[in-house]
Formats: structure tokens, sequence, C-alpha cells
């Protein structure tokens, strides 16, 4: 018998330690199996937790319901809503980055991107729950990420609620991989020590801040999905496509983004101003057919090369003028054949390494904005030095697996 108790005694603990933030929502038998975004688990299942509260939201277009619905139009019918915080391109994508009145809804909306990043005491004095309701792409330089670390530190210093609407991830859930972030090189494209692609939701990545950075000061409550694993495609979902972000047309952009994002430290076009951002990559410099049989070559997973030509025309978002208007660009399209197989990041760097070594006209750029997005100065160095990808990849081995290993703590699914 008493060892029984004890048995009992230490599975109660371990409910209430198990996950250092509240592990929410039990298997809702209302709803069956029917996936369920965060936003609507809310709605639906989780309301109590908005009653008498003076709401902050802090979104984007990217914030809406499995069936198209911007999720600030369906939370203001049953909650009081008193103010709108952005992130980076701005309410509805149309990189707005400034304070204004929301036409459509009446509402204050303050831009966290530009001179202030952070919300203030003063924006947080009539607001007493923080919810958090972004699609993210899994890439530890999308700003988006760096925005809701710093609403949470708001909110943990001023001691407010916080609320993340978990979101489904784009790359396979169990893919990481990268250089952890070194001291010297944090900026708002890398803010979090975890890597480039840090396999993790929103509700999740919420979790390793708050303990990792705020010990477990956040007030913080994840609405989970409910019927999502690791394993569930983003594709099975059927969700409303909505860009999360400006050059982010497609899917398969979002998946080659982790990889090829890099290229923006670099003269050679990572793709805006095409008709594929993030998968046609190029330059005027280089030869198409050329880099696709070297990278054809190499055997990577997931992925195929074809020559592309393409020329690139001006965009209507100005934080990242695409390189080469006008210009004829030859280069490959980054063809994913295999989303659980791909290795965006590996990807990227045998790209980096390949155009070193193929083409003169190649450069990295000297204000070192590469080093930024990679989180350290290594990865440029073992480039222009001519190390092989295999070189640079066991570089980071060690940081990686101790990052997979703590990471797995904070896993909700």
């Amino acid at each position: 018998m008493k060892f029984g108790y004890i048995i009992i005694i230490i599975s109660v603990l371990y409910l209430f330690t198990a996950v250092p933030y509240a592990d929410t929502n039990a298997h809702n038998i209302k709803y069956g199996n029917k996936f369920l975004l965060g936003n609507e688990n809310l709605l639906l299942n989780e309301k109590d937790k908005l009653t008498g509260k003076r709401i902050a939201l802090i979104t984007n277009r990217s914030g809406v319901t499995a069936d198209g619905k911007f999720f600030l139009d369906e939370l203001i019918k049953s909650a009081n809503v008193v103010k709108i915080f952005t992130p980076e391109h701005g309410l509805r994508g149309d990189d707005r980055d400034e304070n204004f009145t929301d036409e459509n809804t009446g509402l204050p909306v303050i831009s966290l991107y530009g001179s202030s990043k952070k919300p203030e005491a003063a924006d947080l004095a009539d607001v007493d729950i923080l919810v958090y309701d972004i699609q993210d792409v899994g890439a530890r330089f999308y700003t988006f990420i760096n925005t809701m670390f710093y609403c949470m530190e708001a909110a943990t210093e001023l001691g407010k609620d916080f609320i993340v609407c978990d979101r489904p991830l784009m790359p396979d859930g169990n893919y990481t991989d990268g250089y952890m972030l070194d001291e010297n090189q944090e900026s708002f494209v890398g803010m979090i020590d975890i890597p480039i692609a840090y396999g993790m939701t929103s509700g999740e990545l919420a979790g390793y801040i708050n303990t990792e950075y705020f010990n477990n000061d956040c007030r913080l409550f994840v609405s989970r999905m409910q019927n999502y694993t690791r394993e569930t495609d983003y594709e099975s979902l059927d969700l409303s496509w909505i860009k999360p972000s400006p050059n982010i047309y497609y899917l398969s952009s979002a998946l080659a983004y982790p990889g090829t994002c890099l290229f923006e430290g670099t003269n050679f076009s990572e793709g805006r101003g095409t008709d594929r951002p993030f998968e046609y990559v190029g330059a005027p410099y280089c030869d198409g057919n050329i880099l696709a049989d070297e990278m054809n070559s190499l055997g990577l997973k997931g992925v195929s090369f074809e020559k592309i030509d393409f020329i690139p025309t001006t965009i209507t978002s100005p934080s990242n003028p695409p390189k080469y208007v006008g210009e004829q660009c030859s280069g490959v399209y980054i063809k994913v054949t295999d989303k659980k197989m791909f290795e965006p990041v590996k990807t990227g760097i045998a790209l980096l390494v390949s155009l070193n070594k193929l083409f003169p006209g190649f450069e990295i750029k000297e204000n070192k904005f590469i080093d930024k997005l990679a989180g350290t100065d290594r990865l440029r160095i073992a480039v222009q030095r001519g190390d092989t990808s295999d070189e640079i990849l066991a570089g980071y081995k060690q940081e990686l697996d101790n990052f997979r290993a703590l990471r797995s703590k904070y896993l909700l699914y």
C-alpha cells in the first residue's frame, strides 16, 4: 500500500512539474477529432480566460481561423479588445509600420517594428492580458518571434497575463538545424538562443522563453491546438493560405526560407522580385546550368535543382528591396520534392559553399550581415576559407545536439 501511495504522489507531482507552463486542453469530446487552431480553441473552449479582461491583441494578417476569418474580427464579437500591437509588415501585410487607428475596428494600432519594438508601460496601462496570434515559419531570423519575446518581457515586468494562440509548424515538426546564437551577434534578426531552424510551435517556443529567460515569471497560458501532432503535415490541415509575410508566397517559399534567407548577407539574389522568392535564387554572374549540376551532384535529400533565368522587379515591401532589379539573372529553382526529408539550412550552406567555389563574382557583403543571420561569424569564415559543407555542419553538431535535448522539455505535441 505504501508503495502505491508513493506512485500516486509521484504521478501528481509530475503533472504539476513536467511542463514549465500551463499545459491546457484535455481532449474535448464535443469536437471529436476535428483539428482546432489555438485561436479557435480559445474562442470555443477557453473563453473564460478572457472574461472581464481588457485585451491587447498582438497579430497581423496571418492571424486567421482555419476558414480564413480574421481572428481580430472574431475576437471583438465576444471579448473586450482595447488595442492592437503589430509586428514587422503591419496589421494587414501592407508594411504600415506606424501607430494609427484601424479603420475597420476603430481600435488603436501600435507598431512594434522600427524605433519601438517593445510595448511601453503606458501602452499596457489599460490592458489586463496580451493575446498573441501570428503564424511564423520556424526560423530564428523571422522577426515575429522576437516581437513575441519583447511582449512577453513587457508582460512579465508589468504583471500582465500572456496568452499564445498556438499554430502549426510549416516545416517538418522534428526538423532542427543551424548554429546557435553567439552573444555578440544579437540583433532583431537573432535574439533568442536557438538554432536557425528550431522546430517548435509558437506556444512551445513561448514556454522555452519563459523558462530560459524569465525564470517562469511570465503568466503564460498556451491555447493549444486540438488534434495536432508533430507528424501532422501542414498541407493536410487544409487551412486557408494567408501569406505570413509579403515575400512568403507559398508553403514551399516558407520551407526554403531558413536556408536561402542567408543570401540576404551576400550579393546573390534570394529571389525577391520574382514569382517565387526564396525558391528562385541567382545573380548576373552565375551560370544556372553549372550551379544546378553541382547542387544535384551533392545528393541532398528531398530537393532537386533546376536551372532558372529571371529578371527581378520592384516590390511594394520596402524593408528588403530586391537585388538586380531589371537585370538578367541566372541561377536555380530550389524544388522541394519531399517536405519531411528536405533540410533547408543544410541546402543553404551547400549553396554558399558552391557559389564561393564556382563563381569569382560571388561575395559576402562587407557589412557582415550574414553573421547576424547565421548567429555567428563562423559560417562566413568557413565559407571564405573554402571549407566543405560537411566540415561546416560538423562544426556546430554538438551545440545543435545539446539544443535538441533541451528542446524536448518544452514540446507540447
